[in-house]
């Protein structure tokens, strides 16, 4: 069995991230996906707790199959880093062949994250394409949809609709997450 790790702040998750997962699920060898959230980032500030966004994240999945939610990271120090938790994950689950699920735009960076060379010398990263004129792989949809283009419609007072399923979407205005 392979399982793919799909890291992330997913503030908020998006039906990017959910079609990208499914669309992995179909079409690799990749058995499960364990989406794993990130509750700090080195490279990133004000994010929504990680209570809330991993609460969010599992309304998001109720029903899909072959997909699991992890807080793997919340009671590692922080900030933390990914070779870490790739570290943890290969001592706590030693018969599980792991492969690592990463956007295009992350994938051009990768050389920047802390300990990259562990990750590439380690892990089949499978990338998702960004854009059509970089989709020269197996992928055929480009889901451009991200975090940031969701929270600043929030703030700006525009519409989420069809950025997030229906029931994030409710969640997010009901709790005015993203206001401010």
């Amino acid at each position: 069995m392979i399982v793919g790790l799909y890291f992330g702040s997913f503030n908020p998750i998006h039906n990017g991230h959910i079609n990208i997962a499914k669309e992995i699920l179909k079409k690799t060898d990749i058995n499960n996906i364990w989406i794993i959230l990130s509750p700090n980032s080195p490279s990133k500030s004000s994010l929504l707790d990680k209570n809330i966004r991993y609460r969010l994240m599992e309304m998001a999945f109720i029903g899909v199959e072959g997909i699991s939610i992890s807080n793997i990271e919340f009671n590692m120090p922080q900030p933390n880093y990914t070779y870490k938790t790739l570290k943890k994950i290969k001592k706590e689950f030693p018969g599980k062949e792991f492969k690592i699920i990463m956007g295009q735009d992350n994938y051009e960076n990768i050389n920047s994250w802390r300990e990259y060379q562990y990750i590439t010398d380690n892990y089949e990263i499978v990338v998702y394409p960004r854009d059509k004129k970089n989709n020269n792989s197996k992928f055929s949809e480009i889901f451009n949809v991200s975090s940031s283009q969701i929270r600043n419609n929030i703030r700006s007072k525009m519409s989420i609709d069809g950025l997030v399923p229906k029931n994030i979407e409710e969640e997010i205005h009901a709790n005015k997450y993203y206001i401010k």
